[in-house]
Order: C-alpha cells, then structure tokens, then sequence
C-alpha cells in the first residue's frame, strides 16, 4: 500500500516461485484474473481523470472515514495506485501468490480473503493516521495478507527474494513481518503505508483462523520469535545512542 505524497520503493523486495518456470503453475484463475482486469481498468481511468480526482473521491483518507463517516473508501482505496510500477508489483505478486491458493480455496473464498485483507489494512492504517488528511493508495494490504496465507499454505516452499537468493516462505514472512515492524517504528511518513501492510496480514489471519476453527498452526516462528527479535533490536538501537551519539549527527538509520 502506497501512500500517495512521497512515491518510494515497493519495500522488501520481490520475492517470486523458485523452480524452471516463471510463475505458478496451472492457468490464472477467474479470481485473480478479475482483480487485475479491475485494477488495471481502474488505473486507466485515473490516467484519464483530471489529475489526483480519483483518488480524492475514493483514496484512503483517514480524518474523512472518521470525521465524515466515509466509510467506502476502506473499499476503494485498494483498487486505486499511485503508478505504473506500484500497480505492476502488486498485480504481478497477486499474479504469483495468488493463483495457487485460489486453485486450493476456491474462487468465492478466496476472493473474500482478499477483500478483507485489503479492508484490514485500510482500517489499520486509519486509526493509525486518525488525523491525517493524506490520501492513501494501493493494493498492497490484501497483498500481504495472500503472502502471509502463501506462507502458511506452502511453509517450505523456495522462493526467490528479489529474483537472487532462495529462501523457505516461512521465513520468508518472519523477514516481512519484522522488517514491516521495524520500519513503522522508524517510519516518518514519506511514502509507505507500514501499517496497513501489518494490518492486511494480521486481519488475513484471524480470519484464517476462524474459518479453520482456530485450528491453524503458524509454519513459521512464532510471537515469541518476533518479541525476541524485537528487544535484540531494540537493545542494540540503545547501545549506539549511548556510545555512539556523538560521531554523527540526526537518528539513527536502519
């Protein structure tokens, strides 16, 4: 999710299937092909818009959803993007991610996991920004939350970290979780919307949850991993602003 002041990069990078072929296997679903057809479709029209209409009439404003009762652009804000590459990264890993798991969920499930993830984020990073009149765009909380379902379906899967190293989806989401951590922590509102990428992912997964009885077990580490790995950085963050504070000036980057 893209926030549409201060374009940035996608964050972690890309990861894709590793194996001989480019993609997943079997054909693209009806699901995942209907939600980049819609994507796409909406991007041209924003193109032919008058200039930031789109996204001023559906983006993701929080101090409107709340203030005003706006409550549909918790919906819209998904299918809007604040460029060419933004909407090409997410459709292309919906495109990846996706298309295995609505082979195994089924169009209708899948297509409800995805539009709550994409809400989840939404409402995350509203009462995040509670005040903020900065409108928000993208995809990318029903993204992350497809990679979290990805990572719990197929844990020892290989996949490609940005097209270069192989690493097992589980771990793969421990490193998205705790990067998308540290960087909300750190984060002063230039360009990525952290929070609604942790939000997507962790709307997805109650949901999943719920929808297996609370009998779903996390292929990954677990919260205590996370805490863990959570006071080791901010223990060694203490460390250089006690010993090293005064050989470099402004904070401290990550």
């Amino acid at each position: 999710m893209r926030r549409w002041q201060g374009q940035r990069g996608y964050g972690p990078g890309l990861a894709m299937p590793s194996g001989l072929a480019l993609g997943p296997p079997g054909p693209v679903p009806p699901a995942v092909k209907g939600l980049i057809a819609v994507n796409v479709a909406v991007y041209v029209l924003q193109i032919l818009a008058p200039r930031g209409a789109l996204i001023a009439w559906f983006g993701l404003i929080p101090v409107r959803v709340f203030a005003a009762g706006e409550i549909w652009r918790l919906f819209t804000y998904q299918f809007l993007h604040g460029g060419v590459w933004h909407l090409g990264l997410n459709m292309l890993i919906l495109w990846m991610f996706g298309t295995e798991l609505e082979h195994r969920w089924g169009q209708r499930f899948f297509l409800k996991y995805y539009l709550l993830c994409g809400v989840g984020g939404g409402v995350t990073y509203a009462l995040v920004r509670a005040g903020s009149p900065i409108p928000s765009v993208g995809a990318s909380g029903a993204i992350y939350g497809v990679l979290l379902a990805y990572g719990l379906w197929f844990p020892n899967r290989i996949v490609l970290l940005a097209f270069l190293f192989p690493i097992r989806v589980r771990h793969l989401i421990v490193f998205l979780v705790v990067l998308e951590l540290l960087q909300a922590m750190e984060s002063t509102g230039a360009g990525i919307a952290y929070a609604a990428h942790l939000g997507g992912m962790g709307f997805g997964y109650l949901y999943l949850r719920k929808w297996t009885g609370g009998g779903l077990r996390l292929a990954v580490p677990g919260w205590h991993d996370l805490r863990r790995a959570y006071f080791r950085w901010k223990f060694r963050r203490l460390q250089r602003k006690r010993f090293g504070a005064g050989n470099r000036r402004g904070p401290t980057l990550h």
